[in-house]
């Protein structure tokens, strides 16, 4: 079992987990932590610590929601001392429930492995095409 950590600006790791939540009911094992106005990537990394410290044995994965913001510096300079963290950017719902998921049935590095391969697949784009009146019904 992977634990994880979402970590985002603003509270868009703790909505992001109460997404999660509505979809699949209570997750276990999800820590959100908040990056809020004024802190840095210091506090940041105190805050995972911490969280990581009550099961320092474990593997974990932090997703953060930007490359290259504190979120992701904090969880990169965690990772880089300790092989048990894998760290992911581009936090979004689609890769949130493929963690929740995924995360008791995987190792962290096959599933941050999974989720880098399916990540393009959560972005997609509708096209509106002219389709026959029966196709647009079956639609609708």
């Amino acid at each position: 079992m992977v634990n994880v950590i979402f970590c985002a600006h603003g509270d868009l790791a703790v909505s992001m987990l109460n997404s999660v939540n509505m979809v699949y009911g209570e997750t276990q094992n999800i820590t959100p932590l908040l990056f809020n106005r004024g802190e840095n990537a210091e506090d940041l990394v105190k805050k995972m610590q911490d969280v990581i410290a009550k099961n320092k044995n474990d593997a974990w994965l932090i997703a953060v929601d930007l490359q290259g913001g504190s979120p992701y510096n904090a969880a990169a300079r965690l990772a880089f001392s300790d092989s048990r963290i894998q760290v992911i950017s581009g936090l979004s719902l689609p890769l949130a429930l493929e963690i929740a998921d995924n995360q008791q049935v995987m190792a962290a590095e096959e599933l941050t492995d999974y989720l880098l391969d399916i990540g393009t697949q959560c972005v997609q784009s509708f096209r509106h095409q002219q389709n026959s009146e029966e196709e647009e019904a079956d639609f609708i």
